[in-house]
C-alpha cells in the first residue's frame, strides 16, 4: 500500500512542510501563490486543499502545517498526514502521493508518515451494508534517499496495523469477541507473528487459585480464559511482564451500570487489546527481549451464580477481598493475573494497562492515561515511550495514607474506595501484591475510546498502548 518512488506523478498530492521553512519550499507555483496571499503560512495543525488544472483534469494539492522545526513535530506530523489522508481519500483517486522534504527524511518521521497513512485507513464500518469504501490503493512517498529508510517505513506501517487489530478486537460486539474468541484470536497472530500462546479453562485457572477472577467470570454463559503469551528474543536477558485487562463485556454485574453506560463496554477490554497487539508487533521485528504477556479474560454478567455485594473472596495471593461494588471487577481479575505473572513467571518488571476507572476520565480527560507507579526509573522509561508515540501519560500520587481508603474491617482489602482517588485506590489495590519488582499501572479509561474519527482516530476504540507498550519494550535494547 505504501512505495516508495524518486518522483511519480499523482492527480493527489500532499505536502508536510515547517513555518520556518516555507521559504525554502518556495517556487514559482501553487506554493508561492499561497504564501504571497497568506492563505498558507505552515502553523502547526492547520491544513489546506487547493486545486489546479492539468489540461481537463484537477490536480489536488494537500498543505500540512508543522510549525516550528524545533519543536517536537511527531504527533503535529502524525495527524496532520492521517487528516490529509482522510481529504484525499474524498477526492476518489486511486493514488495518492506525498512529498517528503528533506527536513523530514529521517528514521522516526518516515516511521510515524507510515503509521499515520496506515491508521488512516480504518474505521469501524463491517457491519454496515452499504460501506464507503476508499478508492485509494496506493500511497507513495517522493523524496531523496527513502530507500534508506525501508525499515523504519516497515515498522510504521507494521505499528499502525498492530493498532488496528487492537481497535478491532475492542470495537467489535461482545457476543463476536468473548473470552474464547479472544484467546483464537491470540493464537491466532503468535502463529503468524512468532510468540508462544497456552490458555487455560477454567479447571486449570481453579488449580492456580486465582479466586478472584473466577468470581467475576462466574455470571457469564461465557467460559474464562487465562491466555499467557511469551516471547523470548534474548535468552538470559531479564524479562519484562505485561498484564491487560480482559472484561470482554462489563454489565457492572449486580451492581448494574446504567443503560447507557453499557454502550462502550465491549471496549473494556482494550488493556487485553493492545497488549495482544503489542506482542504481534514485538515478535514481528524480532526484538532481541523478553516480554511474557498475560490476559485473564473474561465477562462480567448477571445471572444467579453471579459474584454479590458483601461476599469475601480470597485472591490467588492469599489477600482475601470483600466486594462492595461488582462493577469494581477488573481489578480482581488483574489482582490475580499479576499475582500469577509475578509467582509463576518470575518476571522482572511488570507492567498492566486497562480500563479500570471513570474516574480517571473525570481527573485527566480523555487524552491522557493515569499512571501508578513503585519505580522513578520505570516510570522514566514510560514517559520517553509516551513522547515517542505521542500517547500522553501521567503520573498520580499514590501517598501511603489512600490505602486506609480501601481498608475494612472484614477482610484484608476493600474492592471500591467510594468516589474519592478513585483511581488511585484502584492502582494501589493492585501494587498490593506487587511488592518491590518495578511495576507500572496504566490506567486507559478516557484515551482508550474516541467519540469522533479526528487525525489518526477513528470513531470507537483507539488502540492506545499498542505502539506505547511496543516503544517500552523496545527501547529497552538500547538502555
Amino acid at each position: 500500500m505504501i512505495k516508495i518512488q524518486q518522483n511519480y506523478e499523482s492527480k493527489i498530492n500532499i505536502y508536510p512542510l515547517f513555518k520556518n521553512n516555507l521559504i525554502l519550499e518556495k517556487t514559482q507555483g501553487i506554493l508561492n501563490n499561497l504564501i504571497n496571499k497568506d492563505l498558507f503560512t505552515g502553523e502547526k495543525n492547520t491544513l489546506f486543499h487547493t486545486s489546479t488544472h492539468l489540461g481537463n483534469e484537477l490536480v489536488h494539492h494537500i498543505f500540512i502545517g508543522l510549525g516550528d522545526s524545533s519543536d517536537n513535530y511527531m504527533e503535529i506530523l502524525r495527524s496532520g498526514i492521517a487528516n490529509a489522508c482522510k481529504k484525499a481519500n474524498t477526492l476518489k483517486e486511486k493514488d495518492v502521493v506525498i512529498q517528503v522534504p528533506n527536513s523530514i527524511i529521517n528514521g522516526e518521521a518516515l516511521e510515524n508518515i507510515s503509521t499515520a497513512i496506515t491508521l488512516s485507513t480504518y474505521s469501524f464500518n463491517k457491519y454496515q451494508s452499504k460501506k464507503k469504501d476508499s478508492t485509494i490503493e496506493e500511497y507513495i512517498l517522493v523524496g531523496n534517499g527513502l530507500d534508506n529508510f525501508k525499515k523504519n517505513i516497515d515498522e510504521g506501517v507494521l505499528l499502525g496495523e498492530m493498532t488496528i487489530l487492537s481497535r478491532e478486537l475492542a470495537n467489535e460486539p461482545g457476543d463476536v469477541i468473548n473470552p474464547e474468541t479472544l484467546a483464537v484470536s491470540a493464537i491466532s497472530l503468535g502463529d503468524s507473528s512468532g510468540f508462544k500462546v497456552d490458555v487455560y479453562d477454567r479447571k486449570k485457572i481453579e488449580k492456580l487459585r486465582m479466586n478472584a477472577f473466577l468470581a467475576v467470570s462466574n455470571g457469564s454463559s461465557y467460559e474464562p480464559q487465562l491466555i499467557v503469551m511469551e516471547y523470548m528474543g534474548n535468552q538470559g536477558g531479564e524479562v519484562l511482564g505485561l498484564v491487560g485487562k480482559g472484561i470482554t463485556f462489563d454489565s457492572g454485574g449486580l451492581s448494574l451500570k446504567p443503560a447507557n453506560s453499557m454502550l462502550t463496554m465491549q471496549g473494556d477490554m482494550s488493556g487485553a487489546s493492545s497488549v495482544i497487539a503489542a506482542m504481534g508487533a514485538i515478535a514481528s521485528m524480532k526484538l532481541p527481549v523478553n516480554v511474557i504477556a498475560v490476559v485473564a479474560a473474561c465477562d462480567n454478567s448477571v445471572s444467579s451464580r453471579s459474584y454479590r455485594p458483601n461476599d469475601i473472596l480470597t485472591s490467588r495471593s492469599g489477600k482475601t477481598i470483600f466486594i462492595t461494588n461488582t462493577d469494581a471487577e477488573g481489578r480482581l481479575t488483574l489482582i490475580d493475573a499479576l499475582d500469577y505473572i509475578l509467582t509463576e513467571k518470575n518476571v522482572d518488571k511488570v507492567v498492566d494497562i486497562a480500563t479500570l476507572t471513570g474516574a480517571a476520565e473525570v481527573a485527566l480527560g480523555q487524552k491522557i492515561a493515569a499512571v501508578i507507579t513503585n519505580n522513578d526509573e520505570f516510570m522514566n522509561e514510560l514517559n520517553n515511550a509516551a513522547n515517542d508515540t505521542g500517547e500522553r501519560v501521567w503520573e498520580l500520587p499514590h501517598d501511603d495514607d489512600f490505602m486506609k481508603l480501601i481498608e475494612t474491617p472484614y477482610a484484608d482489602l476493600n474492592n471500591s474506595g467510594g468516589r474519592f482517588a478513585g483511581t488511585i485506590t484502584a492502582g494501589l489495590f493492585l501494587g498490593s501484591v506487587v511488592g518491590n519488582t518495578p511495576w507500572l499501572h496504566i490506567d486507559i479509561a478516557g484515551p482508550s475510546w474516541s467519540e469522533d474519527s479526528d487525525g489518526y482516530f477513528s470513531k470507537g476504540a483507539t488502540g492506545f498502548g499498542t505502539r506505547l507498550l511496543y516503544k517500552l519494550v523496545k527501547n529497552t535494547i538500547l538502555i
